[in-house]
């Protein structure tokens, strides 16, 4: 497997590579942790992401992410800077213009907010333990003060707003998450049966996962075992190709 750095936008971007193409590509929006830097990445350091990735290219995936300024909170130039990737990717490699997208944690704000720009060029979406409203995360955040002032603190650089605004104006977003219920493409819902940071927002997966069921949009579920995460970059393969019928 080859990969490769590049910037845009001043941020370190990855791009891996299979030895054998199969023509789609699949962009990882990542956890807020989830770095890129001039030498490495958090999905080549991780053990088990690093074999989710091995087993996609082995399938013949080109696989692509960015570090989109870190802790971004589904800012609006984490988007813009998702949506420039996209097009660079696009226009540079050869491949489907139609992606899979592969979002983790708070990956899912980012997704939120990209979707309707790139409604036509998504194929299919897994979102892993996803972050899918930020107004609920900081209400659990309020519950430790150390990790509320840390988020708060995030928000009010990512966002541009004060940080004795910043609730204010996230309380306004907190039903947006709603949107996962409407999108049309495919969505397959990953959720970590151990505690994970959005603990709390697996109440709002269940309605995601239940009115799109009621409304015939298809959309999986699936609960992983943490002995069995290694086993994921095949599922997601899996997936990926049940959507790529029509080119």
């Amino acid at each position: 497997m080859y990969q490769r750095l590049f910037q845009l936008e001043q941020e370190w971007c990855m791009i891996h590579y299979p030895e054998r193409p199969n023509g789609f590509a699949v962009m990882i929006i990542g956890d807020s942790h989830h770095y890129v830097d001039g030498k490495s990445s958090f999905w080549i350091q991780h053990e088990a992401r690093h074999k989710w990735i091995q087993d996609l290219t082995a399938k013949g995936y080109i696989v692509y992410y960015s570090n989109l300024y870190g802790a971004n909170w589904g800012s609006d130039q984490a988007v813009q800077l998702s949506r420039r990737l996209y097009q660079y990717v696009k226009r540079n490699e050869i491949i489907n213009g139609k992606i899979h997208i592969l979002a983790e944690g708070m990956g899912a704000l980012v997704l939120k907010n990209l979707y309707p720009k790139l409604e036509h060029d998504i194929r299919s979406v897994v979102i892993l333990s996803p972050c899918v409203s930020l107004y609920d995360h900081l209400e659990q955040e309020k519950e430790q003060k150390f990790f509320y002032k840390k988020v708060i603190k995030e928000l009010s650089q990512m966002l541009r707003v004060k940080e004795e605004e910043c609730e204010a104006f996230i309380s306004k977003q907190s039903h947006d998450y709603e949107i996962f219920k409407t999108i049309s493409t495919p969505l397959y819902i990953v959720q970590s049966m151990t505690l994970n940071r959005y603990k709390n927002q697996f109440s709002l997966i269940k309605d995601i996962y239940t009115e799109r069921l009621q409304n015939g949009i298809s959309t999986d579920l699936f609960f992983v075992l943490p002995e069995k995460r290694g086993t994921l970059g095949g599922k997601f393969a899996s997936y990926f190709s049940l959507h790529e019928k029509e080119l």
